[in-house]
Formats: C-alpha cells, structure tokens, sequence
C-alpha cells in the first residue's frame, strides 16, 4: 500500500482511517496506475488519486488540536448517515 504518509504498507494507526479502520492509500500493483499519468496528479475526479489521498478533519486548538482522516467514500457514508439522523428529527 501507499498509505496517506507515502510509506509503501504502512499499517500506522494514523495512517488508516479513522472510520473503517484500514489504511488509506492503494496497493502498488494497483491495476489504475498503468493507465494513470502524472504521479501528482491530484484530480478530484480520478478515482486512484482520491483513494490515495485522505480527507483530513482537524478539531481544536494547539495542543488540543485533533486530527482524523478519511477515505472519501467513508466520509461520505458519515455525512449521508448523518443527514438522514438530521432529516428523520425534523419531521
């Protein structure tokens, strides 16, 4: 795996997500990286940079300051959970 700290199988709790537990990153024999071009790349809309790349939340201040991070689909199952909780108090 390229974990988030771009260490090739880096199991490193901080590395994993903080919602399901499993390391972010994609596995170095990962199929999308022979048609991937740029190493950077970054775009929102590639499916292999997005898994590569943690969502990171930060919450705090100084000391106090905690950090979480990630997948983009678990976040997403967050946010959906928690709009669903919202919507079903409202009516």
């Amino acid at each position: 795996m390229r974990g988030s700290c771009g260490n090739p199988g880096c199991t490193d709790p901080e590395c994993c997500c903080s919602f399901c537990g499993l390391p972010i990153g994609a596995r170095e024999d990962d199929p999308r990286y022979e048609t991937h071009g740029e190493e950077d790349c970054y775009d929102p809309n590639c499916e292999l940079c997005v898994d590569r790349v943690p969502l990171v939340l930060f919450r705090g201040e100084g000391k106090q300051l905690e950090q979480a991070q990630f997948h983009d689909a678990c976040f997403r199952q967050i946010i959906n959970w928690r709009g669903a909780e919202a919507r079903s108090t409202v009516q």
